[in-house]
């Protein structure tokens, strides 16, 4: 996993972070020096493995007044970090958008473009770190073609040798700054799982988008894991992945850890997750 899939780039800091190969120090120097976030503007942002996807849907129909619309979604809410290998380049790209621009991200905070004094939102979602090891096990081996035990993925995984950083740091360091600034709107997944309907609502009014009892409804359905998967503008089915393993959704839920991991992973995790959440004020459900 690690060395010839990540790739090591800098902040504005100096600190070193663990990217996917295909992120590149030239991309995100790019994007530093040419990406201006704008009144408006939405970001997606999350730790990998969090309820990405199902929130940019969430989010993307709340703007658009629940149509789905032909694109796909990773152009309609296109992947910040990515945005520099656009076939026309960055900013051509970025000419094409609504005015009310949707983008996604999973860049720790340190290097997400400033929001400054913008309107610009983010809607970061977290997820409780046993669930997004092993689904970010199950992604790897699907997109990066790991071809690792997940004992293996496991230690990677505890050692911080994974993409986008490391975990507990990623969360943190969002769940701060959203406690500064009210125009990051910080969530959890499970409780996004146990109440969609509310937490569509809580969205729409983060997001200043007056939402009736039908354009809920609308949502919800639409961003249901059940019509993600079966529509061919949501369910990712033209990102090229490994055969014979789980797609891009796998299930959706909360507690499938409990499948994978041994009785010594879990005690593990769970003094890391002590360790390092001390204090903080955030816990998650298991």
């Amino acid at each position: 996993m690690s060395g010839s899939t990540l790739y090591l780039v800098r902040n504005n800091n100096g600190e070193s972070i663990k990217l996917p190969m295909f992120i590149s120090q030239a991309d995100m120097d790019l994007i530093e020096k040419e990406f201006v976030v704008q009144d408006g503007d939405v970001f997606v942002t999350t730790y990998p493995r969090s309820g990405t996807t199902w929130t940019e849907q969430i989010v993307h129909l709340l703007v658009n007044n629940g149509e789905q619309g032909e694109q796909r979604l990773t152009d309609a809410v296109p992947w910040l970090e990515t945005l520099p290998h656009r076939p026309n380049g960055m900013g051509e790209f970025l000419k094409t958008m609504p005015p009310r621009r949707l983008f996604t991200s999973h860049l720790p905070y340190s290097l997400m473009p400033p929001l400054n004094s913008s309107t610009a939102k983010v809607v970061y979602i977290a997820r409780n770190p046993k669930d997004v090891a092993i689904s970010n096990y199950f992604h790897v081996q699907s997109k990066a073609n790991y071809e690792g035990t997940w004992e293996e993925y496991f230690q990677l995984f505890l050692n911080d040798d994974v993409g986008f950083g490391p975990y507990f740091d990623h969360i943190l360091a969002w769940w701060q700054a959203s406690q500064q600034d009210k125009n990051i709107l910080f969530l959890k997944y499970e409780d996004m799982i146990r109440d969609h309907a509310g937490h569509v609502a809580k969205i729409a009014a983060f997001l200043g988008i007056q939402a009736d009892s039908h354009l809920i409804d609308t949502v919800v359905t639409l961003s249901s894991f059940k019509s993600m998967t079966s529509q061919e503008t949501t369910n990712f089915d033209w990102i090229p992945q490994r055969a014979g393993v789980p797609k891009h959704f796998r299930k959706g839920e909360i507690g499938d850890w409990r499948n994978h991991f041994s009785a010594e992973q879990s005690q593990q995790m769970d003094d890391l997750y002590m360790k390092k959440m001390k204090n903080s004020g955030l816990q998650f459900e298991f």
